[in-house]
């Protein structure tokens, strides 16, 4: 067995100083703003870190394990690693599904408020029209 490159310590302090803040943040961004429209490059760009991030702490895991490093740590970051690039995958094709549908809300809102203006100027032409003859 090697000596291992990092103690599961210092490993566990790394994921969670990295990973912990991304959760609350992505709720934030995810769940307030992206549904009004606004910090939509932002939280696809939190989104695309974590994700590398992610893939970089599996990478860790697997080039730990073929380096023969102790268990606990070819496992704790292979695992945690592999779960968060899930997880923010998935999480990624769902805020880009939100964004386009705040998106489509936006266009239908305008397109229903040019609508109406045009038929009330509409009426109101016609009405001028009658009115002088």
């Amino acid at each position: 067995m090697n000596e291992p490159w990092i103690s599961q310590e210092k490993l566990g302090l790394l994921i969670m100083v990295i990973f912990i803040p991304i959760g609350p943040l992505l709720g934030t961004l995810g769940g307030y703003f992206v549904p009004r429209g606004k910090a939509k490059k932002l939280t696809l760009g939190v989104l695309i870190f974590g994700i590398a991030l992610a893939s970089i702490l599996f990478v860790f895991g697997v080039t730990a394990l073929l380096f023969g490093q102790p268990r606990k740590i070819w496992l704790m970051s292979g695992f945690f690693g592999l779960d968060l690039t899930l997880c923010l995958g998935i999480a990624f094709w769902v805020i880009r599904k939100r964004i386009r549908d705040a998106e489509l809300r936006k266009l239908m809102a305008e397109d229903l408020t040019l609508g109406g203006n045009e038929g009330i100027l509409k009426r109101n032409t016609e009405r001028k029209e009658v009115s002088n003859e």
